[in-house]
């Protein structure tokens, strides 16, 4: 493993910064006049909004502005995080600069938490906490926690890991330090970050909470309730993708499935070919917590892929006539690492019990985004929605898409280009994922996906856009951020008021590099949606990763 990883990698994460970078900064959209379309928002929810107003704003100063930097790709979760169900529902995010924010349902700050890397030097403010949190009661003692991963891309000196914090106080309770570990355990890494988004579930029904992620050292972890190592195993290659939990085998015990990238080394026996792998884990606990590349023993089942696995994997039962659930992933867009035509374009619908590849639902582009699930159609069945990249630097027509498939006959139902101001952001399928819910409550569902500088409501049934698109639009309101956002919005009733309210963090031109937490509510006086068969108000695929815990598993 240390002949692959010190041969090739160095190289390859030079050039997936590049991709990283291009992709964050390519399509920032610059300031302009305002038009009266940008600033009709739906309202607010109660409280979330700014007292001082920014040189370009809504009339209501849509927004809560972090004590922080900008959030890039960090996506909220809504939850019960302080432990009191009562006073509605709280939301955490973790800004670029290191800095993890909690706020109640009223707007105020229920605290913010700097994480170890925040005041290290040698990151830029926007590389340090590219993770999203998840919320669990780790211990089973009915106080949730809120778990992240910290680091940033390339580079290793200040360091990467995951941290849990209570959630009543943002006091840290345990602290997962990967430099620290990798140092104790003898191996070598040239980058300690963690991008996958932690997941929490009871894998072995004893009440508490383990968390799986995955690291750009090599290696996906498994950890305890309490932050021990339950174990890790190397993967010989970066881990971009975030893990689910599911039960493969119907042992009431829980399996993990993620993603990871491999890269071609012909010193191996037998050798690698450039690509990705998802996997299916044995959760158990184990003598020796360190597992080597290609140990059998601990996984199920492991599926090969020509590309890379930065999306990441969710799980739900889309193919009726075949027994089970499915396991629904995209492709990444690396490989041919220097060429623009790149290998993927597709998102692989795989048999939860082994991996076998059941369908192949073929995307205009690359994706890294992970998928969405929901009856959109009103025909009984499960629809997978995805976002795809369009940039031409890796293969695209200049112009990402949102596509909505029926996985059983592997065909399109709708393909739509996103725009915000007439713009279409070409990298909307880089992890900014689609969130399924009913949000004006008459039974059919939207889609939500942000784009340039709005998250898009659009009709589940056909794709038309709900909200406002360009300058002729008929629906004259946007949800509109003033700054380009990269992560998934949230949906969910905050305040307990009976609406449900979509949430998302980014930036805005003129809050001075502030981070914002925007909100928005009210949606039954806004979209002009058909009616349709689902329960009102209901949430198929809430946010990224599907639930609070990030888990990715579709529940009813």
């Amino acid at each position: 493993m240390r002949l692959f990883t010190r041969r090739c990698k160095r190289k390859q994460i030079s050039y997936r910064l590049k991709i990283y970078i291009t992709a964050l900064f390519a399509t920032c959209f610059p300031p302009f006049s305002l038009r009266a379309d940008q600033r009709d928002n739906p309202d607010p929810i109660p409280g979330w909004t700014h007292s001082t107003e920014l040189n370009r704003d809504t009339p209501k100063r849509h927004g809560l502005l972090l004590n922080g930097g900008d959030v890039t790709f960090s996506s909220p979760v809504i939850a019960d995080i302080d432990g009191d169900p009562s006073n509605g529902l709280e939301v955490a995010v973790g800004g670029a600069d290191g800095v993890l924010h909690a706020y109640k349902a009223n707007g105020e700050l229920l605290w913010n938490v700097q994480l170890p890397n925040a005041s290290c030097r040698q990151a830029s403010s926007i590389n340090k906490l590219l993770s999203s949190p998840a919320v669990g009661v780790l211990k089973g003692d009915g106080m949730p926690h809120v778990i992240v991963g910290y680091g940033g891309v390339g580079g290793s000196a200040c360091g990467g890991g995951v941290v849990a914090v209570r959630g009543s106080d943002g006091q840290t309770v345990w602290h997962f330090d990967l430099k620290k570990f990798a140092k104790k355990e003898r191996f070598g890494s040239i980058s300690h970050a963690v991008f996958s988004s932690p997941a929490v579930a009871d894998v072995d029904g004893d009440g508490k909470l383990e968390v799986g992620f995955g690291s750009f050292d090599r290696n996906v972890y498994l950890l305890n309730h309490d932050g021990s190592v339950r174990w890790y195993y190397n993967a010989a290659d970066t881990i971009w993708s975030s893990p689910a939990f599911a039960d493969i085998d119907n042992d009431s015990k829980l399996e993990m499935i993620i993603g990871t990238d491999i890269s071609a080394n012909s010193r191996l026996r037998p050798p690698t070919k450039n690509g990705g792998y998802v996997y299916a884990f044995d959760t158990s606990d184990r003598k020796g917590k360190r597992i080597f590349f290609r140990d059998r023993s601990i996984s199920k089942w492991q599926t090969y892929f020509d590309q890379v696995i930065y999306s990441s994997p969710i799980i739900a039962d889309v193919l009726p006539d075949s027994p089970g659930e499915e396991v629904l992933v995209g492709s990444g867009c690396f490989f041919p690492q220097r060429g623009r035509k790149k290998k993927g374009r597709w998102v692989k619908v795989m048999r939860l019990k082994d991996g076998k590849v059941l369908r192949t639902l073929p995307t205009a582009g690359c994706s890294s985004s992970s998928p969405a699930v929901g009856d959109i159609d009103d025909d009984g069945v499960l629809e997978v929605v995805a976002t795809v990249n369009g940039d031409k630097s890796i293969g695209g027509d200049g112009k990402s898409r949102i596509m909505a498939f029926k996985a059983a006959s592997s065909s399109l139902l709708w393909s739509i280009i996103p725009t915000e101001r007439g713009r279409n952001d070409p990298w909307g399928g880089n992890f900014q994922s689609p969130v399924v819910a009913d949000l004006d409550g008459n039974g059919s569902l939207e889609v939500l996906v942000a784009n340039g500088a709005s998250v898009g409501i659009y009709s589940g049934r056909d794709g038309f856009p709900l909200t406002c698109q360009d300058s002729s639009c008929t629906n004259p309101y946007m949800l509109y951020a003033f700054d380009t956002l990269r992560s998934t919005p949230a949906v969910g009733d905050v305040n307990n008021d009976g609406q449900l309210d979509v949430v998302i963090a980014g930036g805005h031109t003129s809050s001075g590099g502030l981070g914002v937490l925007y909100g928005w509510t009210n949606f039954g006086d806004v979209l002009q949606s058909s009616p349709g068969l689902q329960a009102p108000l209901s949430v198929p695929w809430q946010m990224f990763r599907g639930n609070s815990g990030r888990t990715a598993k579709y529940r009813n």
